[in-house]
């Protein structure tokens, strides 16, 4: 177990260092491009850690959240949130921490999208027990409430 977090911590440092370098100066937004190359690394960082089908990860890119999932896949998603700091191990979401990231985290033609998303799904973990399944409803409810413009990696 404890070789499985020396991993996932020098996993996430790599992936974080990665993203910071995306951004060469903190006061220049992400690009579109930039932030497609995000989610992949994200994927990359986190995929590897669970059992799931390319195909579920794609529907996932695009929002599409229409299927039953499986635990290895609610999994997938705290991993992503987990990299992103906006949840932490019990799944819960932290909506102050998510809306101070977005604009390390999003373009800005995304922005006000994930802004209101965030607003709508503040608390939608707490009508869940199970922490891969919060994170995953959480993430569900930006898909939905998102204009169709939703992306995860």
């Amino acid at each position: 177990m404890k070789h499985w977090r020396r991993r996932s911590s020098a996993v996430l440092t790599i992936v974080l260092q990665v993203l910071i370098l995306l951004l060469p100066d903190p006061g220049v937004a992400m690009t579109m491009d930039q932030f497609l190359t995000s989610l992949d690394m994200i994927r990359n960082g986190c995929a590897p850690k669970f059992k799931l089908k390319t195909e579920d990860l794609d529907r996932l890119r695009v929002g599409d959240f229409s299927f039953p999932p499986s635990q290895d896949l609610m999994c997938y998603t705290k991993c992503v949130s987990l990299m992103a700091g906006t949840v932490n191990k019990k799944g819960e979401f932290n909506a102050a921490k998510a809306l101070a990231q977005l604009p390390h985290l999003v373009p800005p033609e995304l922005m006000e999208m994930s802004r209101k998303s965030v607003e709508a799904c503040r608390d939608t973990y707490k009508q869940f027990k199970e922490s891969c399944e919060r994170v995953f409803q959480t993430a569900k409810c930006f898909s939905e409430n998102s204009d169709d413009r939703f992306m995860w990696p």
